[in-house]
């Protein structure tokens, strides 16, 4: 499908433009407004360019670069983080060997039950006759998925009486739960005798079960027109409905037979929702896509599929949002700790460089030389230790901020901030230390005679 064009918005334009020319100005001036209280004859005399006020600007400004830096690093920690916990949550299914595609049934032919039932019994039949295939299967949504969200579901027996639920609900063909390895926990999984005209059933998952029965074994209860619950299979990660609280997560899901679906739901919700075709399989799944389109062609060759989606190419999909916004972020702390390590580096060697003459005399007089490094790095020392600690003090409301995008971690989780801190003190030293090497080459008879 064609991506519209973005037209260019004048006002983030300009915004972007004094933005950045006010920065060029304002970083342009500092060095010249740092020369007001210039004294040629102090600066003759010591044959120093340096004076101890743009010293002091340029500690301010490493400060100000760590503390940022701080922050920056803090907050994509958080983000990989949640990015790694959930790629590793439990996905309630096995994903290995699994191939889906995807079809598009808003199409008057299949708004009957009877039509569409016979679609899929005869595609599941080819599919089944690949080689390597194993199971095959048709489900209205997948793992890692957006499901069919139903209200006004109700509780007809027991103690929950009369409660009223909202769950997802997807309807499957009877080898769903076998195709996707999804562990039955109790009761029974659909059967072909599962068919229309016969006794409405439905299998929950665990969290529905915990939801609306407190954890109860609910099967053989009646949910809304007398649906009777035949079975309890375990929890699959998916993307949530109305209220997401996370990029996947375990919602409260009733399966209802494919073949119990009637007309007037299969023209509503196939507006919505692409079913998916399923086959699992010993070979690899990347060879599957042509055969499995010439299955389905050998029942309706004017019906293509839309997609094919290995089942790590969806959990990829559903959280693409969080990799880009951990990509962005780990860049600018990146560049960021960079940006202050080459600014605590310069300001050291920029020391080095014009108290040669200084360092000479201490020497002479008998500072050893790692006296003499200590006294020439602590400025850039003390820079990075105030920066850290002020940086700390603004995560803590800073991070705070972040709450609504992290799952699976503390706001001040100790293990991001503990890695942060070691890191860049870490590099702090390391560009300290570096410059500051220079002073073993310094010679002092040679240095006092050159003065």
């Amino acid at each position: 499908m064609p991506v519209a064009a973005v037209p260019l918005d004048l006002r983030v334009l300009a915004f972007t433009f004094f933005l950045s020319l006010f920065t060029s100005v304002l970083f342009g001036m500092l060095p010249a407004l740092t020369m007001r209280k210039f004294d040629l004859r102090t600066a003759i005399a010591s044959r120093s360019a340096t004076g101890s006020d743009r010293l002091g600007l340029r500690q301010a400004l490493i400060v100000c670069e760590m503390a940022l830096t701080v922050v920056l690093l803090a907050a994509s920690g958080l983000l990989i983080r949640t990015l790694i916990h959930l790629q590793t949550l439990p996905p309630g299914f096995n994903p290995t060997g699994v191939m889906t595609a995807r079809v598009s049934l808003d199409d008057v032919r299949y708004h009957d039950a009877a039509a569409f039932q016979k679609l899929l019994r005869e595609s599941i039949d080819a599919m089944r006759q690949i080689p390597g295939v194993q199971q095959a299967a048709v489900g209205l949504s997948l793992p890692y998925e957006r499901s069919l969200i139903m209200g006004g579901i109700s509780i007809e027996d027991g103690n929950e009486t009369g409660q009223k639920a909202m769950a997802d609900e997807v309807y499957v063909t009877a080898d769903y739960f076998a195709t996707l390895q999804i562990p039955v926990l109790s009761g029974r999984a659909f059967t072909e005798a599962d068919g229309p005209h016969k006794q409405a059933v439905t299998i929950v998952n665990r969290t529905f079960a915990r939801k609306f029965f407190h954890g109860a074994n609910p099967v053989g209860r009646h949910v809304f027109v007398d649906t009777l619950i035949v079975g309890v299979v375990e929890d699959v990660a998916m993307a949530p409905g109305i209220d997401p609280t996370a990029p996947i997560m375990n919602e409260a899901t009733m399966y209802i037979p494919a073949a119990q679906v009637e007309n007037r739901q299969l023209s509503v919700v196939h507006v919505w929702f692409q079913p998916s075709w399923i086959v699992r399989t010993a070979a690899p799944v990347e060879g599957l896509t042509a055969q499995m389109q010439r299955a389905l062609a050998s029942v309706d060759p004017n019906l293509p599929f839309s997609g094919f989606y290995s089942m790590h190419d969806l959990l990829q999909k559903t959280l693409a949002t969080q990799r880009v916004e951990v990509a962005l972020l780990s860049a600018m702390a990146v560049l960021a700790l960079l940006l202050s390590a080459v600014g605590i580096f310069a300001l050291i060697a920029n020391i080095v460089a014009q108290k040669t003459r200084e360092i000479g005399i201490r020497i002479a007089l008998g500072s050893t030389m790692q006296q003499a490094m200590v006294h020439t790095g602590a400025p850039g020392l003390r820079a990075s230790a105030f920066g850290l600690v002020l940086g700390l003090l603004l995560c803590a409301g800073a991070l705070r901020a972040m709450h609504s995008v992290l799952y699976g971690v503390g706001v001040y989780d100790a293990t991001t901030i503990l890695t942060v801190i070691a890191a860049l003190s870490a590099v702090a030293l390391i560009a300290t230390v570096l410059p500051t090497i220079r002073i073993a080459g310094i010679d002092p008879a040679t240095t006092l005679r050159e003065e």
